[in-house]
C-alpha cells in the first residue's frame, strides 16, 4: 500500500489552553483528515472514545456538515454500547468520511462488527480513517494496524493508503515530543514514547446502497 507522512505535531492550543484530545490525536491530524478525504459540502462522521470533541474540531473545516456517532462508550460484556443522549445512528449509505479514533486499542467484535456497520454507513466513494496505534513495552507488540485492516476488508472495504502521522515537532535531525498533559498516565511497562499514530485509510466503492 501507498505509504504517505503526515507532519500533525500538537499546536499551541493542544498544549496551552483548549483540553487535549484523546492519547495519539491532534487537532491538526483531525483537520487534514477531514480536508484530504472530503470536499465542501460533504458528510463527515466521527466515532471513538472522545468523539464529541475530535467532532467538534473537524467542524472547523468550512462547509462540511459533522455528525458525531457515539460521543461517550462504555464496556459492556466485552461489546462497546453508546450511552448519553448525544449519540446519533447514520443512514445507510450517507457518509462521505468516517472519522474512527481507535484508539487505544481498536474493538473488534467476532461478527466483524463495528466495520460491517461502518461500511454501510458509506457514501459510494466514501473513506474510512482508522486512527490506531502499535504499541509494544517490556518486549511485546500489539500489532492492532493487522486487525483493523483485515476487519475492514472482510467488511467489503479497499485499502488505500497507511499513513504515519507525526506527531512530533522537527528541528534539524530531531523529533522534539511534547510533554502529555497531566490527566495521561503513561504504563509503567512503556519501552519508547509513541511519536506517531497510524492512519488506515480505507474506500467503499459501492456505499451502503450496494
Amino acid at each position: 500500500m501507498p505509504l504517505g507522512i503526515w507532519l500533525c505535531a500538537p499546536a499551541p492550543a493542544d498544549e496551552h489552553g483548549l483540553p487535549p484530545l484523546i492519547e495519539g490525536l491532534t487537532r491538526s491530524l483531525v483537520t487534514q483528515a477531514v480536508t484530504a478525504f472530503t470536499r465542501r459540502g460533504n458528510t463527515v462522521a466521527v466515532t471513538g472514545p472522545d468523539a464529541a470533541r475530535i467532532a467538534a474540531v473537524a467542524d472547523t473545516v468550512s462547509d462540511r456538515r459533522v455528525l458525531c456517532v457515539d460521543p461517550e462508550t462504555v464496556t459492556v460484556g466485552g461489546r462497546r454500547d453508546p450511552v448519553g443522549g448525544g449519540a446519533r445512528t447514520p443512514e445507510s449509505g450517507s457518509m462521505d468520511l468516517l472519522l474512527a479514533a481507535e484508539l487505544p486499542a481498536p474493538w473488534i467484535d467476532t461478527d466483524g462488527q463495528p466495520y460491517t456497520t461502518w461500511a454501510r454507513w458509506l457514501a459510494p466513494g466514501g473513506v474510512l480513517v482508522v486512527a490506531t496505534r502499535n504499541p509494544a513495552g517490556a518486549g511485546r507488540f500489539a500489532d492492532h494496524a493487522g486487525a483493523v485492516v483485515t476487519a475492514a476488508t472482510n467488511a467489503g472495504l479497499s485499502y488505500l493508503q497507511h499513513i504515519i502521522a507525526v506527531l512530533a515537532h522537527i528541528q534539524g535531525d530531531r523529533l522534539l515530543i511534547s510533554s502529555p498533559p497531566a490527566s495521561v498516565t503513561l504504563p509503567a511497562d512503556a519501552v519508547h514514547t509513541e511519536a506517531h499514530t497510524d492512519l488506515l485509510v480505507f474506500h467503499s466503492y459501492f456505499g451502503g446502497a450496494a
